[in-house]
């Protein structure tokens, strides 16, 4: 392990927080709550530093990382995309994917969840829509 490979923080949608977790096979799975992704990024880095100063120091990969120099990505359920980014409109997304809009809100509140293939469809179309935007410019 090395500060220039990022741990994937997993989130999750709860009631009234956000769940996330790392997992690194045969290491360690951690998990947290927050009210914010800044929260559940914050416990998560405290608890992967309090593995690195303990356990971590018997694996030579761990032996050199400070944690306040980790970087994180993201992988989202459906339920904590859409809280996270909350301005992202659901049947646009739904549109943009060709999926049923019912359906997609049935995605977004955990009724129902998405075949490997449709959440595919879902993130090929955010990242569609990610590149619009930045190739907006306003006059």
């Amino acid at each position: 392990m090395t500060t220039t490979n990022p741990l994937t923080i997993i989130l999750e949608k709860g009631d009234t927080e956000l769940f996330g977790r790392i997992e690194i096979p045969d290491e360690f799975l951690y998990t947290t709550v927050g009210n914010n992704i800044n929260d559940v990024t914050d416990n998560l880095r405290d608890l992967v530093a309090d593995y690195i100063a303990h356990e971590g120091q018997a694996l030579a990969h761990w032996q050199h990382v400070d944690a306040k120099d980790i970087a994180f990505t993201y992988e989202y359920d459906l339920t904590a995309l859409f809280e996270v980014f909350d301005s992202i409109k659901i049947n646009s997304v739904a549109t943009l994917a060709g999926l049923n809009q019912s359906l997609m809100r049935q995605y977004v509140t955990g009724k129902k969840r998405p075949s490997e293939r449709q959440a595919k469809k879902i993130e090929e179309a955010i990242r569609q829509l990610g590149q619009r935007l930045s190739g907006v410019v306003v006059v």
